[in-house]
């Protein structure tokens, strides 16, 4: 039974951490909000963790990749300039898969952001909250999802190519000049995708400003969301093995992080939880959100939440029954 720690004080947990699990290059992987979000992980979070690391001769950065869609965090230079705004300062940012998220390394037919090569463990620091499509976002959605590349995002929220909106194109050709697989073309001033061609690397999604390339979203169901993941979680972690989660239960909204509006939590603040096990920090979390929600945090968003818990659990990934130790 894998041990979950938890604590009200953040200070507890940061001196409960294994350091001795973690290498010279620790990577925090972050999830900094979409700009308007109010409700985003408070950046003293990172820093008390990222300030510990870099007291015990560790060399720190905050870690992230890229998002699949047109936003304040589709470009590196725009999602540093977003993390800074959001109070994210004085700390080394790394934008692992590049200015326009085409940088990537192939694990296991899995595309996750390739500057992860650069650190030899990582802390998973999570803002736990709700998601439309998984039900929740903790520790396995801030690993799988958010490690992935642009391409990998694609991957994992549709098998459907990205496609025009005539009505919104305005035929500038952006997306035509930085497609490397030739499949965008500009016909009667509009931009064609041949989707025989098309390489679902989702590049065109960010240099389009009139956002007339289409994300398919509904390519998957959210069981088909959850499942891979999961799979790109695996990726991560039989890649970096030495890997500590903190998910931080304040602010626990119904909607992500991602969603760049206001939102009010939905709970009173629960605390902060430490575990070296995935599943388990994940299934704790949710076991407690619905314990201080009088149980309406698994009824939110119509998606089952615990469906991504039982899927990394089939892969190994860690255990759902665990032991809360209070500190």
């Amino acid at each position: 039974m894998s041990k979950v720690y938890f604590s009200k004080n953040l200070n507890t947990i940061i001196e409960q951490l294994d350091y001795s699990q973690l290498g010279q290059k620790v990577g925090i992987k972050v999830h900094f909000g979409e700009s308007g979000c109010n409700t985003h992980l408070d950046p003293e979070n990172a820093r008390a963790i990222y300030d510990k690391l870099v007291g015990l001769g560790k060399q720190p950065a905050l870690v992230e990749c890229n998002v699949l869609y047109k936003g304040s965090r589709t470009n590196s230079t725009d999602h540093i300039k977003t993390a800074r705004a959001h109070g994210f300062t004085d700390m080394d940012i790394d934008i692992l898969d590049g200015e326009d998220g085409s940088e990537y390394l192939e694990v296991n037919g899995c595309k996750i952001g390739k500057g992860l090569e650069k650190y030899d463990s990582l802390i998973v620091l999570t803002h736990f909250k709700g998601h439309a499509a998984t039900g929740f976002g903790g520790a396995l959605k801030n690993v799988g999802m958010g490690l992935g590349s642009r391409a990998g995002k694609l991957f994992m929220h549709s098998n459907i190519k990205p496609s025009i909106d005539q009505e919104k194109c305005i035929g500038c050709g952006l997306c035509a000049s930085h497609c490397n697989a030739g499949a965008i073309t500009i016909t009667n001033g509009k931009a064609q995708i041949d989707q025989s061609i098309c390489e679902g690397c989702a590049i065109c999604i960010s240099f389009c400003n009139p956002h007339a390339v289409v994300v398919p979203w509904a390519g998957r169901t959210a069981e088909d969301l959850q499942e891979r993941i999961a799979q790109y979680s695996q990726a991560v972690l039989t890649t970096y093995p030495q890997v500590l989660y903190i998910n931080v239960l304040e602010k626990i909204t119904e909607h992500c992080d991602c969603m760049g509006i206001k939102q009010e939590p939905m709970m009173p603040d629960v605390g902060f939880l430490y575990s070296a096990d995935i599943v388990a920090i994940d299934q704790a979390s949710v076991d407690l959100a619905n314990k201080y929600s009088d149980h309406k945090f698994d009824q939110i968003n119509g998606t089952s939440n615990i469906k991504q818990i039982e899927l990394a659990k089939g892969l190994g990934l860690g255990s759902d029954e665990y032991e809360l130790v209070e500190l």
